[in-house]
């Protein structure tokens, strides 16, 4: 499938590196002259494990790269929105570049595609997006916007992107939802792994990844739910490591164990959510 990334930072970058992986071809997009003229030259702009590496096996093959989206748009049947949507002094998240991205993408639609934001991005801007094209001319039956939130660690990004725990998907059409399968089909049906050249799995690895569709509100919503759920478990075991009342040397150890003994209780996993109470 012909795909392109839009925004070549962090999740942009090992995105597409990503998708060429499993067999895409991908043109990523960056109006940056700099980072755009670097990654041309062959150069990574990132530090990330393994990421120089997918970059130089598929740069010229299968990952291609431009500094404007217009065409690359025209060609693609999938465009992932992934450019910044850094917080405001209030806060909030910026969607100014999304907004950008969304204006130049309307004007270049020619034919059905779907456009997928990877970006963070608050509940309801798949809806805000879907908006913004029309306003700028796009047509409705030729698009439909998705959302595919990443779950990518810095450090192990490559190994989070091709070896996930879960592929959440959200579309509101079953013309985007198939689209969106497809695009991910060599990894929930296993060929990618049984290629001789595929990235070689990190430890307890989960193959296949197990695919969730939803809603693109719903989508939106797991990915700011998994961020605070994160924040509360580092939270959480951060005040257990301050009643480790051992001395120093061993406290470490001593929290290593009870991060292991808590991590494998049966009582917590599955499900690792309690149902919430029904409102009276």
């Amino acid at each position: 499938m012909r795909i392109a990334v839009i925004g070549s930072g962090y999740v942009g970058l090992v995105a597409g590196a990503c998708l060429a992986e499993i067999g895409h071809d991908v043109v990523l997009v960056d109006n940056d002259p700099a980072k755009h003229a670097a990654l041309v030259r062959g150069e990574c702009p990132i530090h990330e494990a393994s990421l120089p590496e997918l970059l130089a096996k598929h740069r010229g093959r299968r990952l291609s790269f431009a500094n404007s989206l217009h065409e690359p748009v025209r060609q693609a049947e999938a465009v992932f929105i992934a450019v910044g949507t850094p917080p405001t002094v209030n806060g909030e998240a910026d969607l100014s570049f999304v907004e950008m991205v969304a204006r130049e993408i309307a004007a270049a639609v020619n034919g059905y595609k779907v456009v997928i934001g990877k970006s963070t991005v608050p509940v309801y801007t798949s809806d805000w997006v879907r908006r913004v094209m029309l306003l700028n001319g796009a047509r409705g039956e030729l698009f439909d916007v998705a959302s595919n939130p990443e779950f990518l660690r810095e450090g192990t990004a490559v190994a989070d992107f091709l070896y996930p725990d879960r592929i959440v998907i959200g579309s509101n059409t079953p013309a985007a939802e198939e689209l969106m399968r497809r695009i991910y089909q060599p990894m929930t049906d296993g060929s990618y792994y049984r290629r001789p050249d595929a990235f070689a799995p990190p430890p307890a690895a989960n193959m296949p990844p197990r695919l969730i569709a939803t809603s693109t509100k719903s989508a939106e919503l797991i990915k700011y739910a998994s961020n605070a759920f994160l924040a509360m478990k580092i939270s959480f075991i951060n005040a257990v490591a301050t009643i480790v009342s051992e001395p120093p040397s061993s406290a470490l150890r001593a929290d290593a164990k009870i991060r292991r003994g808590c991590s494998i209780a049966r009582a917590s996993s599955p499900p690792l959510i309690v149902r919430p109470v029904e409102p009276m």
